[in-house]
């Protein structure tokens, strides 16, 4: 059984981080591994580097530029995977008129006018919201923070997931098929687990408010998705990653004026 989870939590770093792991671990197919379930132990893993990035950065340089600098940490260690679903995502919404267009510009590899405005709006509320971190909070809350926010984030995309049926099932060639497969009874379990760890770490009412904001982005694109596509996409759970950390970080952030 160890081995097993111990086997899936490597499928799920290979797969959605670019992390320099060692050349003797098994490669795992993602598809056959369960390793959905250890996608918000990813997130505590990029958000513990993110964070170290922020204490060390903003010793010598403005909270500003530790957080830019923290922030490109997340993107190099994902190699920049949500964030290019959520600008195809915007892209699609934005521009298509009914399902099948919509798909049809998600799958296209340029960027337009609505996914790059979706990009950087995106890009500077992290950086602003990392930023205000920097400030407000000091040590063990900072990693905290970062930790939850990439915990969370990606525990959201569960939200689809168990609502909709993926959108692309007729499509072989999708990268992210394999991926939403075998979300079990463990692998639920399991994600539920990397969600409330961090969250552990937080006060009580800071953590609650974080949780309800992420919660409620996943909730809000779950009902478009099924309006308009019928399901849920890739690039979709990347859209909700995105949203769901900014959102995370503003219901925290809110939370700890008041206590």
């Amino acid at each position: 059984m160890i081995r097993t989870l111990f086997l899936r939590f490597v499928a799920a770093l290979q797969f959605f981080t670019r992390l320099p792991l060692p050349r003797d671990l098994p490669q795992v197919p993602i598809h056959q591994s369960g390793a959905i379930g250890f996608f918000p132990w990813t997130g505590i893993v990029v958000g513990l580097l993110c964070g170290a990035v922020l204490l060390l950065t903003r010793w010598l340089w403005p909270p500003e530029v530790a957080a830019v600098l923290a922030v490109a940490a997340a993107v190099a260690l994902t190699g920049a995977l949500h964030e290019d679903g959520l600008s195809d995502t915007v892209d699609g919404f934005g521009a298509g008129w009914d399902r099948m267009h919509i798909l049809a510009i998600m799958k296209d590899v340029r960027l337009g006018n609505y996914g790059a405005t979706a990009l950087i709006l995106a890009l500077a509320a992290r950086i602003a919201l990392t930023a205000a971190i920097a400030v407000r909070l000091d040590g063990v809350a900072i990693l905290a923070a970062l930790m939850a926010a990439h915990a969370v984030s990606r525990g959201t995309v569960l939200v689809p997931m168990l609502a909709l049926p993926y959108a692309r099932a007729e499509d072989a060639t999708s990268r992210a098929k394999p991926v939403v497969q075998g979300l079990d009874g463990t692998a639920r379990l399991t994600a539920a687990l990397g969600v409330l760890a961090p969250l552990a770490l937080l006060p009580p009412p800071v953590a609650l408010a974080g949780l309800a904001a992420a919660g409620a982005t996943g909730a809000a694109w779950t009902r478009l998705c099924a309006r308009r596509l019928g399901g849920y996409t890739g690039d979709v759970l990347g859209a909700v990653q995105q949203t769901g950390e900014i959102a995370f970080l503003l219901g925290i952030l809110a939370a700890w004026k008041f206590i």
